[in-house]
C-alpha cells in the first residue's frame, strides 16, 4: 500500500492524460492494457520508463521494468477506480491534492529546465577545481558534528551562550539555558563529507575544536546556530574519482546558481502580501521562520534602471529623426518637416513635390547615407540589447513617445532664422545629431549591461 501511495502522485497526470473512457484522437502509440474500459497506453508506459531507466540495461532488464510500470498504472487505476465508486473524487482533501499536484509537477518542470540550460564542463576546469580545493579531495574529511538551530539573532543571548561555552560549559548545558528561556531549538547529529557541507559551516568545522561548541550568529535567515565538532576523520578522494566528483560539483553549482538567481528575479518581481497570522505585524512573528519578501531596494533599482534605459531609447529615437529632418533639409533646397501619417500637412509647401533639380551633391548625399545606415544599425543593435531588458510594450511606447517627440522638435530645425540656412550647416547639424544618437545609444547600451 506505501508502494501504491508514493506512486499515486507520479502517475496521477498519466492516468489523467491518457486513462480516458473515450477514445483519444491522438497517435498513443498503442494500448498496453485495458482496465475497467480505462485505456492504459504504452506511451503512458515508455513515459515513466524513460524517467526511471538506468544506463547499460539489457533487454530483459528493460522489459521486465516496463512490466512493472505497467503492473503498477493498473493498481494505480483500480484503486482510482474505486476511489470514483466511494465518490472520494468529490471530497475537499481530492481537490486540494490534485491542484498540489498539479503546482508541483509545473515547477519541478520549470526547475529542470532551468537547472538543464548549463554550459558543458571540460576537463581542463574538472582538474582546477581538484587542484584549488584540495579540502574537498586531497585533504577531503568526514565531519561528525552536531547542529543545533534556533530562531532568531538576539546578540545578547548570543554572547551570554559563548561565554559560558568558554568556560567550559557543555552542550547540554547551553541547550538548558535555551530550554530555561523557553526558546525552541532543532538539534541533529551530522556525518557529513567535506563536499557536502555548506561553505560557511565547513569553514567554522576547519577551525574549532573538538567537543567545544561554536555559536554561530545566521542574520541572512535570521537565525542562530550552535555547532559542535565530535570528530573528524581523512577521506581522501584522488585521480579518476576526483575529476569525477568535480564535474558533478561544477555541475551542481552551476544549477544552483541558475535556479537562485532566477528565484531572486522572480521573488524581487513579485507582489506579496501575508495576512492574519502570517502578516509581519502578527504578534510573535520576529520570533518565528522568516517568510519570502521581495527586496524592495532592489526591486526599486531595477524600477530605476528600466526608467534609465527607456528614457535613452526614447532619446536616441527623438536624436535619430531630429538627424533625419537635418539630413532631408540638406538634400533639398525647402524645409522638410516629419509626418505622424501619410497625407497630414502642415503648409502649402508641404503639399508641394520638392523640387530634385535642387537635390544637394553626391559626395555629401553618400556620406549622408551612410550616417543614416550607421544610425539605423545602432538603433537596432540598442533594441536587440534591451530587448530582454524592458517589457515590449515599453519598448513599443518608448518608439511611439520618440517619434511624437521627434516630429515636433523637428520642428526647431525649420522655423524662423533657420530656414535660411545653407546646405553645409545643415550637414554639420546632421553630423553632430548622429554623433549624439551614437553616444546616447552606446551608453544605453553600456548601462543595459550592468
Amino acid at each position: 500500500m506505501k508502494k501504491i501511495t508514493s506512486l499515486f502522485v507520479i502517475l496521477l497526470f498519466a492516468i489523467i492524460a491518457g486513462c480516458s473512457h473515450q477514445a483519444s484522437n491522438e497517435p498513443d502509440g498503442g494500448v498496453a492494457a485495458m482496465v475497467n474500459g480505462v485505456e492504459i497506453t504504452k506511451r503512458q508506459v515508455e513515459y515513466l520508463y524513460q524517467r526511471s531507466a538506468m544506463p547499460g540495461m539489457s533487454e530483459e532488464q528493460s522489459a521486465n521494468m516496463k512490466r512493472r510500470i505497467l503492473a503498477d498504472l493498473i493498481r494505480v487505476e483500480l484503486l482510482a477506480g474505486k476511489g470514483r465508486e466511494m465518490k472520494l473524487d468529490n471530497t475537499p482533501d481530492y481537490s486540494m491534492a490534485l491542484y498540489t499536484a498539479q503546482k508541483n509537477v509545473l515547477a519541478g518542470f520549470a526547475e529542470k529546465k532551468i537547472a538543464g540550460n548549463q554550459s558543458s564542463i571540460s576537463a581542463d576546469q574538472a582538474e582546477s577545481v581538484v587542484l584549488n580545493t584540495p579540502q574537498l579531495f586531497a585533504g577531503r574529511k568526514l565531519f561528525v558534528y552536531d547542529e543545533v538551530i534556533f530562531p532568531g539573532v538576539d546578540m545578547a543571548l548570543l554572547e551570554s551562550l559563548d561565554e559560558m561555552a568558554s568556560d567550559g560549559a557543555p552542550l547540554s548545558r547551553l541547550l538548558d539555558e535555551l530550554k530555561t528561556k523557553k526558546i525552541p531549538f532543532n538539534k541533529t547529529l551530522i556525518a557529513l563529507t567535506s563536499e557536502k557541507i555548506p561553505s560557511q559551516i565547513l569553514s567554522i568545522l576547519n577551525q574549532i575544536k573538538p567537543n567545544i561548541p561554536q555559536i554561530v550568529a545566521r542574520n541572512g535567515s535570521k537565525t542562530s546556530m550552535i555547532l559542535l565538532l565530535r570528530d573528524t576523520y581523512p577521506a581522501p578522494v584522488e585521480g579518476d574519482p576526483a575529476k569525477r566528483a568535480a564535474m558533478s560539483m561544477i555541475a551542481a553549482n552551476q544549477r544552483n546558481f541558475a535556479l537562485s538567481k532566477t528565484m531572486s528575479e522572480l521573488l524581487d518581481n513579485a507582489k506579496i502580501t501575508y495576512y492574519d497570522e502570517y502578516a509581519q505585524t502578527a504578534e510573535g512573528n520576529k520570533k518565528l521562520s522568516p517568510l519570502p519578501h521581495p527586496d524592495t531596494k532592489k526591486a526599486a533599482k531595477k524600477i530605476h534602471n528600466k526608467i534609465l534605459l527607456a528614457s535613452g531609447l526614447s532619446a536616441s529615437f527623438i536624436l535619430a529623426v531630429m538627424m533625419v529632418t537635418a539630413v532631408m533639409r540638406t538634400f533639398y533646397s525647402m524645409s522638410w518637416l516629419p509626418k505622424l501619417w501619410l497625407g497630414a500637412t502642415t503648409s502649402s509647401d508641404q503639399a508641394q513635390h520638392y523640387d530634385i533639380r535642387h537635390t544637394t551633391s553626391l559626395p555629401r548625399r553618400l556620406y549622408l547615407f551612410g550616417v543614416i545606415l550607421l544610425i539605423a544599425a545602432v538603433l537596432i543593435l540598442e533594441v536587440l540589447f534591451l530587448w530582454n531588458k524592458l517589457p515590449i510594450l515599453a519598448i513599443l511606447a518608448c518608439f511611439a513617445g520618440g517619434i511624437i517627440a521627434e516630429v515636433i522638435a523637428s520642428r526647431l530645425l525649420n522655423v524662423g532664422i533657420v530656414r535660411g540656412w545653407s546646405r553645409k550647416t545643415y550637414t554639420i547639424i546632421a553630423s553632430l545629431l548622429a554623433l549624439m544618437t551614437l553616444v546616447d545609444a552606446l551608453a544605453t547600451i553600456k548601462m543595459s549591461s550592468l
